[in-house]
């Protein structure tokens, strides 16, 4: 039986032959590969910035850019702007992740902060420090890349 002689033999082949080629991974190093670091490393801009849930405005001019080497994450460096709250204490230095994959907390210069991360957003939040008999200030900074 030759097979180019049956049409139902032959659409049935070619089907088979597509979803074969449609189902294969592909194996071409796209994003989905990337780890979190580098997907995060990048620079970022204020998106809200809240403390004690009330908005904070002129935030356009502040932003943090984080470094890294392959899946570690190494340096960053922010530009306040003239925004008076920072969670790192300084300006530049080392950064670090409590866990690389699924983050809860990050080291900025040795200050520690509550911290969520995604390609698209990272959520920054601690309590900055009091004044004398004042309660400390919740602050939270939501980011996009800039």
């Amino acid at each position: 039986m030759n097979v180019f002689r049956n049409p139902l033999l032959l659409i049935a082949l070619f089907c088979t032959l597509f979803l074969v080629k449609c189902t294969c991974k592909d194996d071409t190093g796209g994003d989905d590969e990337k780890s979190l670091i580098e997907k995060i490393s990048k620079a970022w801009k204020i998106s809200t910035l809240t403390v004690d849930g009330n908005a904070v405005d002129n935030t356009e001019n502040f932003s943090l850019t984080l470094n890294q080497s392959g899946d570690a994450p190494t340096t960053f460096t922010i530009t306040t702007g003239g925004v008076a709250y920072n969670f790192a204490g300084a300006t530049s230095g080392a950064w670090s992740l409590n866990n690389n994959d699924n983050p809860t907390s990050a080291t900025f210069a040795g200050n520690t902060v509550n911290f969520t991360a995604s390609e698209t957003q990272l959520t920054i939040s601690y309590n900055e420090a009091a004044a004398p008999n004042k309660p400390e200030p919740a602050v939270r900074f939501v980011l996009v890349p800039r």
